[in-house]
């Protein structure tokens, strides 16, 4: 199932920083460079808009990633008759891109086109035309500008070089939306990647600041989060809620606790569901490593008769059977195989 992201997220990478929704900013030096499916994007449209607009078309299935999931965006005129440009028309067309790969671009632009001149009025229509050439001209330019190697070595060791790498990256996609969608446009399709782009490249120049203690950090971040809108610092502030939550609960796990200190974690920091989900997988590891202990146990005695081989092994067998199923033998068999490399 195909998954179109409402906002750009930046993941850092061993090798390098992606943009989602956007071309590979940064390419391994150790990778093949990737081909720019949307080469020669004006000459794409020019060859599209002398199709048929055959509506019928929409009623056949686009692409096989495209099943059983909903067109994301909007494409939609304000009172004028005007097209509404912002981050739903970007979504919108990003939607039929994402595919390019199980149908050909020019299949993903004539789509498009049908939808455009079957849900909007002549003007809007054009003027929705008019953006998807500009915007593909944008997406071909920052392809090739951004496909550009980085030592992939000095990266997993090196934030500042990350950081400047990222920050580069950022600065040239802003500089190439501009040129090729103007500055009005290009401020009202990428707000949100933009605010988010910013947000990031804050936090990680503040953690790279050593002169700053970690309450000053903790300000900066917040007062950068608080710039975001509103929608997206609520998700932020959730994921890093979460992460808090995650970290705390690994902590714990190490701890091996009781059963009833566990329980009393998850119910403090996790909805009834989740608790009770927790609580229950941690009594089944507890009672597997209680089944551990008595099978290892009994695994001596299968030892000391001195049996054959072949005879030691069935009777292996037949004992981890007494005491696990298929998927935890599984598990133990992992467990011996840590032990032994210990």
């Amino acid at each position: 199932m195909k998954i179109i992201f409402a906002i750009g997220l930046l993941v850092l990478l061993s090798l390098g920083y992606m943009f989602s929704n956007e071309s590979n900013v940064y390419t391994s030096n150790e990778l093949p460079k990737p081909q720019n499916p949307l080469r020669n994007s004006k000459q794409l449209v020019e060859k599209v808009n002398t199709l048929a607009l055959d509506f019928s078309e929409l009623d056949t299935p686009y692409s096989l990633d495209s099943i059983d999931t909903e067109i994301a965006g909007l494409i939609r005129v304000d009172d004028a008759g005007n097209l509404i440009i912002d981050g739903e028309l970007k979504s919108f067309i990003d939607y039929f891109l994402s595919s390019v790969g199980q149908v050909t671009p020019e299949q993903a632009l004539q789509r498009m086109r049908l939808h455009i001149h079957q849900q909007l009025p002549k003007l809007a229509a054009q003027q929705a035309m008019t953006i998807l050439t500009d915007y593909l001209a944008y997406k071909e330019f920052a392809f090739d500008a951004l496909a550009q190697e980085v030592d992939s070595q000095r990266s997993e060791i090196d934030a500042q070089y990350r950081f400047e790498k990222l920050q580069q990256g950022l600065q040239t996609l802003y500089d190439i939306r501009r040129t090729y969608l103007g500055e009005h446009v290009a401020s009202a399709m990428f707000f949100e990647d933009e605010a988010y782009a910013q947000y990031t490249i804050t936090n990680m120049k503040t953690d790279l600041n050593n002169e700053l203690s970690d309450n000053e950090r903790q300000i900066i971040k917040e007062n950068a989060r608080q710039q975001l809108p509103q929608e997206m610092a609520d998700i932020i502030k959730h994921q890093e809620q979460q992460v808090t939550v995650m970290q705390a609960y690994n902590n714990k796990l190490a701890e091996q606790p009781t059963i009833d200190v566990m329980r009393d974690f998850a119910y403090k920091n996790f909805d009834s569901d989740q608790a009770e989900e927790i609580v229950n997988d941690y009594q089944d590891q507890l009672n597997l490593k209680q089944s551990y202990y008595r099978y290892n146990e009994a695994l001596k005695d299968v030892y000391a008769q001195n049996l054959s081989a072949e005879n030691q092994e069935i009777e292996i067998v037949n004992l981890a059977g007494s005491y696990f199923t298929d998927e935890e033998y599984s598990m133990v068999k992992a467990w011996e195989l840590a032990e032994t490399r210990h």
